[in-house]
Parts: C-alpha cells; sequence; structure tokens
C-alpha cells in the first residue's frame, strides 16, 4: 500500500508540474488581479485538488483489480499528460521568442493569435478531425493490413490540412497587411522589415504546428482504436522501461496502471517521429507562401503556391521517366524535356522526401535508430531550403512599397 500511494503521488505531481504553465498563462492576470484574501482561497482550492487526485489514483489502485481496465486508465494518464505538455510547447515557444526577440516576438505572438482564433482554423481542424473518425471503421480489403492504411491516410490528411492552412493563413495575413496599408503602421514603430516578414512566418508556422499537434493527439487515440476494433496486439513499451517498473513498483495494480501510460508513450513516440516530416514539409510550404506574399495578391499566391506543390510531387516521376535507358540514344525531345525537368527538379523542395509511405508500405523497414537518423537529415534538408526561401523573401520585402 504505501508504494502504491507513492506512485500515486508522484503521478500527481507530474500531471501538476505539467499543468502550471500553460494555467499560470491562462489565469495570470486573474491572479494578478486577485481581491484582497483570495489568494487564501486560491491556494487552498489548489492544496485540495491536489489532495483529491492523489486520493482518486490511489483508490484506483486499492479498488480495481482488473489489469485491462488499469492499463486503460494508465493510457488515459499519458494522453492527459501529452495533452498537457503540447500546450507548454507552445507556451514556451511564445515566451523564449518574446525574451530573446522581443520585437519580432511580438509579431509572432500577435500572428499566432490571430492564426488560431480564424474560423478557417478551426475549419480544417473539425474537418481534419472527421475524416480520422471514419477512416477506421472504412474496409480497405488489404488482407489484414487495414491498420496501415489508415496510418498512411491519417499523415496524409496532417499534412495536407497543415499545408492548406499554413498556405492560406500566410497570404492572407502578409497580404492583408501590406495591401491594407497596415504594414505602413507597423513600420512607423521601431519594426524593420526583416523582423515583420519573419515573425509573422514564426506566428503562422506556430499556428500550424498548434493544428497539427491537435490533430496528431487525436490521430494517436484513432490509431488505438483501430488496434482494438481489428483485435490486434497493443505494442508493448519498452524493455528497459518495463525492467524498470517491475523492479521499483511493488504493487501490482500500480505497474499495470504504468505499463498502460508506456503503452500510450510507445504509440505518441511513434507518431512523432513520423509528424517530423510532417512539420518540416508545412515549414517548407509556409515559407514559400510568405515569400511570394511579399509581391503576389492572395489569390495569385495560393494559386502559385498550388502549382509549386504539384509540381515538387510531379518532377521526380518525370526525371525518372525522361531519363534514357542504357544503350539507347535519347532524340531531342526527350533531351529538352530531361532538362526542364532536371531544372525544376532542383530548384523546387524534394516533398517526396517527407511523404511516410515508403516506411509504412515498404517490404523492409529500417532500424529505430537508422530512421531517427533519417529523419533528422529530412528535418535539416527541410530547414536549409525554408532558410533560403526567407532570404529570398526578404530580399523581395526590402524595396517593396508599402506606401
Amino acid at each position: 500500500m504505501q508504494s502504491a500511494f507513492l506512485v500515486a503521488l508522484v503521478l500527481v505531481l507530474v500531471q501538476t508540474a505539467a499543468t502550471l504553465p500553460w494555467f499560470l498563462t491562462l489565469t495570470w492576470d486573474l491572479i494578478r488581479k486577485r481581491p484582497p484574501g483570495a489568494g487564501l482561497t486560491y491556494g487552498g482550492t489548489a492544496v485540495g485538488v491536489f489532495v483529491a487526485s492523489v486520493l482518486a489514483i490511489f483508490a484506483l489502485f486499492a479498488f480495481l483489480r482488473d489489469p485491462v481496465s488499469l492499463r486503460v486508465f494508465g493510457g488515459v494518464y499519458g494522453a492527459v499528460l501529452q495533452a498537457q505538455l503540447l500546450a507548454d510547447f507552445f507556451v514556451a515557444a511564445l515566451w523564449l521568442t518574446q525574451l530573446v526577440w522581443p520585437k519580432g516576438g511580438a509579431v509572432t505572438r500577435a500572428a499566432f493569435r490571430e492564426g488560431h482564433r480564424q474560423p478557417m482554423f478551426w475549419l480544417f481542424l473539425v474537418g481534419a478531425g472527421v475524416l480520422m473518425t471514419i477512416s477506421p471503421i472504412i474496409p480497405y480489403f488489404t488482407f489484414g493490413e487495414d491498420h496501415i492504411m489508415v496510418k498512411e491516410l491519417g499523415f496524409d490528411t496532417l499534412m495536407l490540412a497543415g499545408v492548406a492552412f499554413g498556405v492560406i493563413a500566410a497570404s492572407t495575413s502578409i497580404s492583408d497587411e501590406i495591401e491594407g496599408r497596415t504594414a505602413v503602421t507597423l513600420m512607423s514603430k521601431p519594426i524593420s522589415r526583416r523582423q515583420f516578414l519573419l515573425g509573422k512566418f514564426l506566428g503562422v508556422y506556430l499556428t500550424c504546428l498548434l493544428l497539427i499537434g491537435v490533430l496528431g493527439w487525436y490521430f494517436e487515440v484513432v490509431l488505438l482504436y483501430k488496434r482494438y476494433f481489428d483485435a490486434l496486439a497493443f505494442t508493448p513499451p519498452p524493455d528497459f522501461y518495463a525492467a524498470w517498473v517491475q523492479g521499483h513498483v511493488g504493487s501490482a495494480e500500480a505497474r499495470d496502471f504504468l505499463t498502460g501510460s508506456g503503452m500510450w508513450g510507445v504509440n505518441a513516440l511513434d507518431v512523432l517521429v513520423d509528424m517530423v516530416k510532417t512539420a518540416s514539409e508545412i515549414m517548407i510550404m509556409t515559407a514559400i507562401a510568405v515569400t511570394l506574399a511579399t509581391r503576389l495578391p492572395m489569390v495569385v499566391n495560393l494559386v502559385s503556391c498550388i502549382a509549386v506543390y504539384l509540381l515538387a510531387n510531379l518532377m521526380p516521376a518525370l526525371v525518372q521517366q525522361t531519363r534514357p535507358t542504357a544503350g539507347q540514344a535519347a532524340n531531342p525531345v526527350q533531351q529538352l524535356l530531361a532538362f526542364i525537368a532536371g531544372v525544376f527538379d532542383a530548384i523546387l523542395p524534394a516533398l517526396e522526401l517527407f511523404t511516410v509511405q515508403p516506411t509504412l508500405m515498404g517490404e523492409t523497414t529500417l532500424p529505430s535508430g537508422a530512421y531517427v537518423q533519417l529523419v533528422g537529415s529530412v528535418f535539416l534538408y527541410g530547414l536549409m531550403f525554408t532558410a533560403v526561401v526567407l532570404l529570398l523573401g526578404l530580399a523581395l520585402f526590402e524595396d517593396r512599397d508599402l506606401a
């Protein structure tokens, strides 16, 4: 019993630590303007909630004996903790941006608030969530591999929602600022064009990350439901985690609870690694939209971004098709097509690097360490391409007449 109570106390402490950043951010103005004597009330309420949470988890260990139910509750605990850490990430990102880069951080914060308050943000969020909800019950006729199709479609939904929202939000926000002459007002303050453009990009990109972060969290729930729906085995926690729980936790009920949390963690980490590719592709397309918005109106910007996206996905196949076969001389038309395809393939981003389809559908799979290195290299490529595009955008924006 002592071990179970200690585990319950630690679990609540972890959740409390994850709660404080986003909770204080939301309620700071209310706390700062509290009436006299309200501090004791707030403190007593917080202590009461903390004690009640510890007793609730301890009661769960004491009265619930079913291992399956305990693992389910452990998974719920892991899901809540992940949601809180997701909120903490954006709180920390905005705070650090404001601290390190005050003027640009102010633009970033304003663009982030504008982005997630738009009806378009919620339209993409709800629409993509609905598609993910119905995907597990659709028959794919894949002879026992429907869960792979659900995973692939889920990542495609995440990518399309993030790219579409990022392109629309970036082109709308910057074009409205320029065409509405509000950018002139910003430039009259001690804010440079570089701070304005990069702050806008970072704010829109953080909003895209919020969109795919929430959708990714829900996608993890969908994947677990699909495994349950198809009666598939759930991925167990790593061996080192299971050995640590077995060696340091004396209560069997607490071990089952922590095993469920570990299973959720494995599922979340699996999705998170692949989401790095999605976030990198969204970063590139958002940077392209921001760069084009310095010179093009919104409608032309959207059409241009769609053209870039389609051509970037088409060029690898076109290069492959126009490449002459061994022992066969290419005709002049084929040579011209091969040259044009090569030029476009060199200029446009290699978006085929960001897809998860080869990982899911390939006949061979990479070891975990090699796959993490692959994802890291893809992210580095996305970061470098984004930097080049934004440098071009800064050059185009530098001599743009805003009056």
